[in-house]
């Protein structure tokens, strides 16, 4: 039995009053009418009645608990995929006119456990729900287009103009004409919901794209590490060219992310990533309980360096470690391992003043890591000191809701740094900019760039083009089934041309399904971009790119 679960029944116990300890469990997970339904009321009801009998059974408590435990956290699943549904029919058929009972019908689900279920799970009725869609849709085209408002209320299923105008001031406190009026100059994504909405009401917008252009670049894709008996689980590999050689690394599991054995490993190529060497054990701590994040690479007075994170749980930072590539051993080797709660993404960048910057994020030691951040070594030197320097003040966007795995990655172009934000909690991509080498940076941005909860990449190519790579958004698609490549005009921050890289399953790579994670690297005119792929069994191997540059 778990030991949370122990805890909580040795602390109901040892209250003075026995008598609404099953009672307090029920509040403890909240059981309401809608979860209750997951609980096996005969099974429930017999262990209640023979704890009733003895009521110092600290096993038999903890038992209860955990039963009711699981059927609220099944339950709960359950109600999650049921609000999915309805949101997502609400979305796709926002504009037609059906009544809340043929809704029902085409859901499959009773219209009077429709409506209660709506009621308990969204707070509103079903009627204000659908028409919240349909205000947000309304917002979106105010935003998005010059369509007239009474086409808007048309067009957003309202039958009259007035109806319309009275439904949107009581959604948004305010008439469609004003609103219009007031954000006028903010980006809206199609994807987004209120939530999304209201937190792009609240930033300054920034506009990354310029008379955007898709090209369909040559690009082939070579399997760098797949999955097989030993490890079945690869996660967010980094890649570098060396001396005329690709080097890439990531970590690995037996089964599943993070689980028990992780070791660095990595690879090499020769011929620019059409075939790679056996794989080797970069660093590993069997019995240590350390687990490692993904390395990145930097190159500094002609040496190749490696970084990488040690954590004690997922996510959990315990220390930075530095290693260097020994060409006479022909291995890496372990320079320094230091305790700074800082969790990588990139590889090593060079500013115009000549000191490196690491992107990534803070926190506290052997915690999670959730404020966006950047190490700076002011001497130039990977081996020497790095010093931290915050880009937000917490890990909390504007709205009140906090980041999740904020992972971040620059654009230096002089003195100003472009860092590209990943954003989970919200689809707002986020960018912050700095004028000063990283030294300050200014609060965040809303962009029109629709990169998805992956990690995206940039860097600088050799001709002075800037680039990004990231999942991008597609109405009906999993978020990370599309990759892309941006890249700007040389000397500007903003991208016109863009490539698809991978969509869905493709055909060199079997049973593939979704790309993510990606890095990056230049080598003889062409761009390496190495990436995490998933299979449709769910495991993950790594993947690479090489795209002609010529071609964008």
């Amino acid at each position: 039995m778990s030991i949370e679960y122990e805890a909580l029944a040795r602390e109901l116990i040892a209250k003075e009053n026995r008598k609404n300890i099953i009672m307090e469990v029920f509040d403890h997970f909240s059981v309401n009418c809608i979860n209750s339904n997951s609980l096996d009321s005969e099974k429930l009801d017999a262990l209640i009645e023979e704890f009733n009998q003895s009521s110092d059974d600290i096993e038999l408590l903890s038992l209860i608990i955990a039963t009711v435990h699981a059927a609220v956290q099944e339950s709960e699943k359950e109600g999650q995929h049921l609000a999915a549904r309805i949101t997502r029919y609400l979305d796709e058929h926002y504009s037609e006119t059906k009544t809340l009972y043929q809704i029902s019908e085409e859901l499959n689900i009773s219209y009077y456990y429709f409506c209660h279920f709506v009621k308990q799970y969204f707070g509103i009725s079903l009627t204000a729900l659908r028409n919240k869609v349909r205000v947000n849709k309304a917002k979106l085209a105010l935003v998005n287009t010059e369509k007239s408002i009474s086409y808007i209320a048309t067009e957003c299923g309202f039958n009259s103009i007035s109806y319309f105008t009275e439904v949107f001031t009581s959604f948004a406190g305010t008439s469609p004409r004003s609103y219009r009026k007031q954000y006028a100059d903010k980006i809206y994504l199609d994807c987004y919901n209120d939530e999304d909405i209201a937190l792009a009401n609240m930033l300054p917008a920034a506009c990354l794209t310029h008379k955007l252009e898709t090209v369909d670049a040559p690009h082939h894709p070579y399997a760098v590490s797949m999955p097989d008996e030993e490890y079945r689980f690869l996660h967010e590999a980094a890649i570098i060219e060396y001396n005329g050689t690709l080097f890439a690394s990531w970590y690995n599991c037996r089964e599943k992310e993070l689980m028990g054995y992780t070791p660095i490993r990595g690879k090499r190529s020769a011929d620019g990533g059409r075939t790679w060497s056996d794989a080797e054990i970069i660093d590993e701590q069997k019995d240590a309980g350390i687990l490692y994040c993904p390395p990145v690479y930097g190159v500094c007075d002609g040496k190749l360096y490696l970084l990488a994170n040690e954590m004690v749980a997922p996510d959990r930072i315990h220390a930075l470690n530095l290693y260097v590539f020994d060409e006479t051993e022909d291995r890496f080797v372990k320079l320094w391992s230091r305790p700074i709660p800082f969790k990588l993404n990139t590889n090593v960048v060079r500013l115009s003043n000549g000191k490196l910057m690491l992107p990534g994020r803070c926190g506290q030691l052997d915690a999670f890591p959730n404020t966006p951040a950047v190490l700076i070594s002011d001497s130039g030197r990977i081996d020497g000191e790095w010093r931290l320097v915050k880009i937000a003040e917490n890990g909390d966007l504007p709205d009140g809701s906090a980041y999740r795995h904020p992972e971040i990655c620059a654009i230096v172009e002089g003195e100003t740094v472009m860092m590209l934000c990943r954003n989970d909690k919200r689809k707002v991509p986020i960018v912050y900019f700095s004028h000063d080498n990283g030294e300050s940076w200014t609060e965040p941005h809303a962009h029109d760039v629709p990169f998805s909860d992956s990690k995206i990449y940039s860097g600088t190519l050799s001709d002075g083009r800037h680039y990004a790579v990231g999942n991008i958004r597609e109405t009906g698609k999993h978020p990370r089934a599309k990759l892309m490549l941006y890249i700007a005009q040389r000397g500007s921050l903003r991208f016109s041309k863009a490539c698809v890289l991978a969509d869905g399953c493709d055909p060199v790579i079997e049973n593939s399904n979704l790309w993510h994670y990606p890095a990056a690297t230049e080598q003889n005119g062409r761009l390496k971009i190495i990436c995490t792929v998933s299979l449709q069994n769910k495991q993950r191997g790594a993947v690479m790119f090489d795209v002609d540059l010529k071609e964008i």
